[in-house]
């Protein structure tokens, strides 16, 4: 549950203590105590903060808080049909508050149903139903909007921490593919220029060599033996050039630390985490945003702890957060096409997950023998 969440459901529970308890007390002094009207409210009002309390826990589903929604109305319908004309309807108020996750029109309506009831309940009292149904929803109105501007800036919040995530993932990964390119063309050019020149310098001394004789013999020895020394080093070099250099993931790491907010980033990893094949390095950095990302956009988490740690020619990749968890787990696009990385890289993927016990995933990807 986010903050916005949190402080919603905080000023919900203070607000139904505020009207309920009054309400009741009001009901049992000047009607018969403890009589059907002051039990009726009483359940009514109990049934409306339970549904509040469950439709607002960490992990309700949309189906389920749409359901209990209406619970909540059916409740506050009854508490307002007992005390129509006093703070009562300010169920409604907390009621439009939730509808904020919703959208506006749908909200809107839901709103206008809730006054116009009101607006009927109040008529039978003599009272004046417009200026009740006007007030109420004015006022639910502000509640509504008010927690959709919330909402939306959540929204905005998650996306703009998983675009910066992505996008610091996909700079270290042009980086690695870049110097891994850059590498290549060095080898290449080393072997096709000076490598066949060298050859072929080689060979023309290995014929001079037939055709001196004297001192001029041994200084064409002595030329051949220094190119065909010559010649060993650049073949060293391009096969240096062509093996992939370490990458070092320290860095790309400590990075993801100054673009996540929430959930609070734990990470725990060596202090030099180098991997020397640059296709594993790129499949454990899209593993991190990956888990990343969907921290940040679907778990609801306040915290995500991510170790990372090599043994046995394996890296090891463990994550969980303290979010919603999800009994069944579906798999979408992105937690797909890392399973299918993992396993082309001869890896592991291992995804745990429970209601109310947030999320975990272990990866084991090969490293040096192992791959």
């Amino acid at each position: 549950m986010n903050v916005n969440e949190q402080k919603m459901k905080f000023v919900g529970i203070l607000t139904w203590i505020i009207v309920g308890i009054p309400a009741v007390l009001w009901e049992v002094q000047y009607h018969a105590p403890l009589g059907a009207r002051a039990a009726v409210l009483f359940a009514a009002f109990t049934v409306f903060i339970i549904a509040f309390l469950f439709g607002t826990r960490p992990g309700c589903g949309s189906p389920t808080k749409i359901s209990l929604l209406i619970v909540e109305t059916l409740a506050a319908y009854v508490c307002v049909s007992l005390q129509p004309t006093g703070f009562v309807p300010v169920l409604l108020v907390i009621i439009a508050a939730q509808l904020g996750a919703y959208p506006p029109r749908f909200a809107i309506i839901a709103i206008a149903v809730n006054c116009v009831v009101l607006g009927v309940i109040v008529a039978t009292t003599g009272s004046s139903p417009v200026i009740y149904a006007l007030v109420y929803f004015a006022f639910s109105l502000f509640s509504l909007f008010s927690m959709h501007v919330a909402h939306s800036e959540m929204e905005a919040r998650k996306s703009l921490a998983e675009a910066n995530a992505e996008l610091r993932m996909t700079t270290e990964l042009l980086e690695i593919s870049s110097r891994t390119s850059e590498r290549l063309r060095i080898a290449r050019d080393l072997h096709d220029l000076l490598g066949h020149h060298l050859t072929a310098l080689s060979l023309n001394l290995e014929v001079a060599g037939h055709l001196a004789s004297g001192d001029a013999k041994e200084h064409v020895e002595k030329s051949k033996s220094i190119a065909k020394h010559l010649l060993a080093d650049v073949r060293d070099v391009v096969s240096r050039l062509r093996n992939d250099e370490p990458v070092d993931l320290t860095s790309s790491l400590e990075s993801l630390r100054d673009v996540i907010a929430t959930p609070s980033l734990h990470l725990d990893f060596p202090r030099e985490l180098a991997v020397a094949d640059a296709n594993i390095a790129e499949v454990a950095l899209r593993t991190v945003q990956e888990i990343v990302t969907n921290a940040v956009r679907h778990s609801g988490a306040r915290n995500l702890w991510l170790n990372l740690g090599t043994a046995d020619h394996t890296l090891s990749i463990d994550a969980r957060d303290d979010g919603v968890g999800a009994d069944n787990i579906t798999f979408g696009n992105g937690l797909l096409g890392l399973r299918e990385r993992v396993q082309q890289a001869r890896g592991t993927f291992e995804v745990t997950s429970m209601r109310g016990r947030g999320f975990s995933l272990h990866v084991t990807l090969p490293l040096g023998a192992a791959a």
